[in-house]
């Protein structure tokens, strides 16, 4: 029997829904915010009920968020969303890019991978640490995360990554959690597959994020042939591409037969992004905005059941 490891507890996959596959409620500080902007702060419990709130009324039922360890992350704070707002959220453990962090103090450069490994197996299957292992004391909560995240920067992959990379491996083949990763313009996605399943990762349980910002549809169709599944996020960022640039992948997808590859996520992860904070697009884009267009554009209702619940329910299931 597969599950789905919310916050809140394991459900049946049948349960989750319309799912956001990426997206962000919570972020109380970290280097990206330091070294990005205030506009990365995503601190107020209040406003992100708000914003899951809107979500919800709009269709919604569950949603993924991709907070990276050491990057903000706050189990409670996020816990006290789904007190207040009937969603389920399913909760990531594992890292961002490189550059977010002291690559030479940084314990993921002192720790061995097996070690790393384990931290992101208790996190799935004892608790997500509280204090988001900023160390030294780690004190599980009782939330679990269900889903693992890699990411690597702009047309490379650095050691440091690797190894994170190589942990995040270990740790799917021992959990059964599927990889989501970050992909920088869309860059490195197939080097993180074949990285993945060097180490021994299942290319069935990877999930390649941002992909779309490289919107080549041979790429595409190549990293689905590897098994792989491709997350197309942040449609109204019009300063890369237009969202006819998503219609037309999806539609090119499922012309190829890579109908069940494909999730969307929002990932509004400024407060500039979300209306709760005075931002323009909200959580809420893909489903009050995105979706009807698909629709209009003649993408077939079936395909975008999968896109929006029956490929969630099967990627982010826990299978070992």
């Amino acid at each position: 029997m597969t599950v789905v490891r919310t916050i809140n507890g394991d459900i049946d996959p049948k349960r989750l829904g319309v799912t956001d596959a990426h997206d962000h409620l919570i972020r109380i500080g970290g280097m990206e915010a330091i070294l990005l902007g205030k506009d990365f702060l995503l601190n107020d419990v209040q406003k992100a009920i708000e914003e899951a709130s809107s979500f919800v009324a709009a269709g919604g039922e569950s949603l993924v968020d991709m907070g990276a360890i050491g990057l903000g992350r706050d189990i409670r704070k996020l816990l006290k969303v789904t007190e207040n707002v009937k969603l389920n959220i399913i909760a990531a453990t594992g890292f961002h890019k490189g550059e977010f962090y002291d690559n030479a103090t940084h314990w993921v450069n002192t720790y061995s991978v097996e070690t790393i490994a384990e931290l992101l197996i208790a996190d799935i299957e004892e608790g997500i640490d509280i204090y988001d292992y900023m160390g030294p004391v780690v004190e599980r909560s009782l939330a679990k995360a269900g889903v693992i995240k890699i990411a690597t920067g702009y047309g490379t992959i650095t050691p440091f990554e690797d190894k994170f990379i190589h942990a995040a491996a270990l740790a799917q083949k021992e959990t059964g959690a599927a990889i989501s990763t970050h992909t920088q313009h869309g860059t490195m996605a197939v080097e993180q597959v074949q990285r993945l399943t060097k180490y021994g990762a299942s290319p069935e349980r990877i999930i390649l994020g941002h992909v779309q910002r490289n919107p080549d549809p041979w790429y595409h169709k190549r990293i689905c042939s590897m098994g792989a599944s491709l997350m197309y996020d942040g449609g109204y960022r019009i300063k890369y591409l237009p969202d006819s640039s998503r219609v037309n992948l999806i539609k090119m997808l499922i012309d190829a037969g890579y109908e069940k590859h494909i999730l969307l996520g929002v990932d509004a992860g400024k407060a500039s992004y979300q209306k709760a904070y005075g931002g323009g697009v909200g959580i809420d884009y893909d489903l009050t905005v995105f979706k009807p267009r698909m629709i209009e554009d003649g993408i077939p209702e079936n395909a975008i059941e999968d896109i929006f619940v029956n490929n969630p329910a099967r990627l982010f299931a826990l299978q070992k």
